[in-house]
């Protein structure tokens, strides 16, 4: 089982850093425009998106795995807003030219080649759109052997430092790039299950009696104590020229 396996089987619906938390004070601390066209990318089971919805956003929202879609759906429906639903994948995202006011990605660039991604949000942004991409990074260079387990276990195609991250927002096009202060990786993957528990359960049948689901957090929490302090995690925030 690989670590997004255990996500789509749990129907987690905030795996990113930080959790639900994060995402709540990030809309709070960086309010969206007024009826903003925003996409989701790596929307997961849909909680955001529907957040977004039920606030008056006009939300599409784009998974690579058609499972999440499906649960992202009944989520949708669960709480009687509008989400359109797509999906895709964040290298090839099927919408036209400046679609966009605001993309919106939570820990999911990591799982693709960030480069081509990155260039992907960029033209599907209008002239004077915001990306807001929450992303683990590297706060200190691991030994090859730390990096390797890290990206092993999250089956990611890269971690990098805010150097490296620089560099990719600015060769897509992007004319501003900021940083939100680096926090520290949480220690425990359930913590923000339980301090903002998800209103609608989305997991498998018999999903949490799965042994490679216990196994995949045990291994977990071995990896945060042995190398977990070369990782920590950040809101980037990047604008494309022009005016909305």
């Amino acid at each position: 089982m690989k670590y997004l396996d255990m996500l789509a089987k749990l129907g987690i619906g905030n795996a990113h850093p930080g959790g639900f938390k994060e995402t709540l004070q990030q809309l709070e601390q960086f309010p969206l425009p007024a009826g903003a066209r925003v996409l989701e990318v790596g929307c997961g089971t849909g909680r955001t998106a529907c957040l977004l919805a039920q606030r008056g956003f006009q939300v599409t929202a784009l998974d690579i795995r058609p499972e999440m879609i499906a649960k992202g759906r009944i989520r949708a429906q669960a709480a009687g807003v509008q989400v359109a639903f797509v999906e895709g994948d964040a290298c090839m995202l099927p919408f036209a030219p400046e679609s966009f006011d605001v993309v919106l990605v939570e820990s999911v660039t990591n799982f693709t080649e960030a480069e081509r991604a990155a260039a992907e949000y960029f033209r599907v942004l209008a002239p004077g759109g915001q990306l807001y991409d929450r992303e683990v990074l590297l706060q200190l260079e691991p030994p090859e052997e730390a990096y390797r387990e890290l990206v092993s276990y999250y089956d990611v195609r890269q971690l990098l430092g805010v150097t490296a991250w620089e560099r990719v927002w600015s060769a897509a096009g992007f004319a501003s790039i900021a940083f939100s202060p680096m926090r520290p990786f949480p220690q425990s993957m359930w913590e923000d299950a339980v301090e903002h528990p998800d209103p609608v359960q989305l997991s498998d049948q018999n999903a949490l009696w799965d042994p490679e689901i216990w196994q995949m957090t045990h291994q977990y929490e071995d990896l945060m104590e042995r190398y977990g302090h070369y990782l920590g995690y950040s809101l980037m925030i990047a604008k494309k020229s022009g005016v909305l």
